[in-house]
């Protein structure tokens, strides 16, 4: 463990976040999540505080106590934010314009952010590596480019040392995207309708990208650095149902015609392999027991 020892997880409540956490405790971090959201249950070495940094002025007393902070406020469904843009911009970009001036006048000396595949936009190579000029098409995307660009601003400005993780297709039980969409529907016997299901996108599990976070935390880079998680395989669409389709033989499966540009979105993940000896699952194994789990889980 590096020489950090309390870790502030802001939205650690959430999808990502609340697989974050246990995995510092793990590590014997020290961690205090902060998160708008209550909780049911409070595990052991853990402090949780209920509040909002949008309104909260406690907010910059919580983070003046910790050594780093792993900030996962966030909208993260791009449907949501393509309809909603300003409560986009305000969980996406302006909570991490007040994380950053706070972490700035506070002295904090490391940051972890989240951001998102998506900003690279329509390839024309993949795998992708991060020297990829990025080319936002939605909502989301711009959004999550607008939060790496602050992020830059101040790594440059004021010497903050910040990482920046850009996330592929992440997927678990507690999810909503493409994985669990296809089981709830095959669950309900609802037919699934296919489109560019021949693209193909790189799924990683929600235990492999903790483990970056983790990972990265312990390392000792200075000013801004970004790195790519994912696990380096693309698989298409196509290959997901097939898988669900093993578990639910009488899917029904329809196909409707995709009008927008097909491409591959697949991660080089080089940069943190090196940095951390990052080794996600590549295989079928975690994607077949989330499928399990989803199945087995109770209405």
């Amino acid at each position: 463990m590096s020489s950090t020892r309390q870790v502030l997880v802001t939205g650690g409540t959430g999808f990502i976040g609340s697989a974050i956490v246990p995995r510092l405790t793990e590590k014997g971090y020290k961690v205090i999540v902060y998160d708008t959201a209550a909780w049911d249950e409070k595990a052991e070495g853990i402090e949780y505080i209920k509040g909002d940094i949008f309104r909260d002025k406690y907010f910059d007393e919580v983070v003046s106590n910790c050594d780093c902070v792993i900030h996962m406020v966030g909208l993260a469904d791009a449907r949501v934010a393509q309809d909603h843009p300003q409560m986009s911009f305000d969980l996406n970009v302006r909570s991490t314009q007040i994380l950053l001036e706070v972490i700035r006048n506070n002295n904090i000396p490391r940051v972890i952010l989240p951001s998102s595949a998506s900003i690279y936009g329509v390839v024309d190579r993949s795998p992708i590596s991060e020297d990829t000029t990025p080319k936002p098409t939605n909502i989301y995307s711009y959004h999550k480019l607008m939060a790496e660009e602050l992020a830059e601003c101040y790594a440059k400005n004021y010497s903050i040392n910040i990482a920046v993780l850009r996330l592929f297709n992440v997927y678990g039980i507690q999810g909503k995207g493409v994985l669990n969409i296809l089981v709830e529907k095959a669950k309900k016997g609802e037919a699934i309708m296919l489109y560019g299901e021949k693209q193909k996108r790189d799924f990683i599990h929600i235990s492999d990208v903790a483990d970056a976070f983790v990972g990265i935390l312990e390392t000792s880079a200075i000013g801004l650095d970004i790195y790519n998680v994912g696990t380096g395989v693309g698989r298409s669409i196509e290959d997901i149902v097939k898988l669900v389709g093993e578990y639910f033989p009488e899917m029904q499966v329809e196909h409707g015609e995709y009008k927008a540009i097909l491409y591959d979105l697949t991660a080089d993940i080089t940069k943190i392999k090196k940095a951390i000896g990052f080794n996600p699952d590549k295989g079928d194994r975690k994607l077949k027991e989330t499928i399990e789990k989803m199945i087995n889980k109770e209405e």
